[in-house]
């Protein structure tokens, strides 16, 4: 399976010059663990993540809430092909020791994200159709 097919909602990302607030509260009103960064200009182009531990870490700081998003966003964006299997991405996750994966097109457009709890719910997706295929094969080789 591909891991463009387990990206779980449309892409939220944000301007690089815009606030910690305003990416703080973009996050907590979606429910997101991570939004991507783009340039101010070329608004496709991506230029790093924050995530929510980057966010508390600015906070316990002390950093302005008013500072722009992009001093406190990882430059270093680990990306995948929406076409890699989904074992590649779980494989990312583990080296790199981290939650999320930007999901890009063949041009490195950003089109998603996929984190460690759609990995560990599409694991839980497919353990479930192979436990109730297993009962079927089962009760109906009786």
């Amino acid at each position: 399976m591909h891991v463009g097919h387990i990206i779980t909602r449309p892409l939220t990302s944000i301007d690089a010059t815009a606030s910690i607030l305003d990416a703080a509260t973009v996050m907590v009103t979606r429910n997101l663990g991570l939004l991507v960064v783009c340039d101010n200009k070329e608004k496709t182009k991506l230029v790093g993540v924050v995530s929510e531990r980057d966010i508390m870490r600015a906070v316990a700081s002390g950093r302005r809430m008013s500072a722009p998003i992009d001093e406190i966003s990882t430059k270093r964006v680990i990306t995948l092909k929406a076409s890699s299997d989904v074992a590649e991405a779980a494989r990312a996750m583990n080296r790199y020791k981290i939650r999320h994966v930007v999901v890009v097109d063949d041009n490195e457009t950003p089109i998603g994200v996929v984190s460690m709890r759609d990995l560990v719910g599409e694991r839980a997706t497919l353990t479930a159709i192979l436990q109730s295929h297993e009962k079927e094969v089962f009760v109906g080789g009786d």
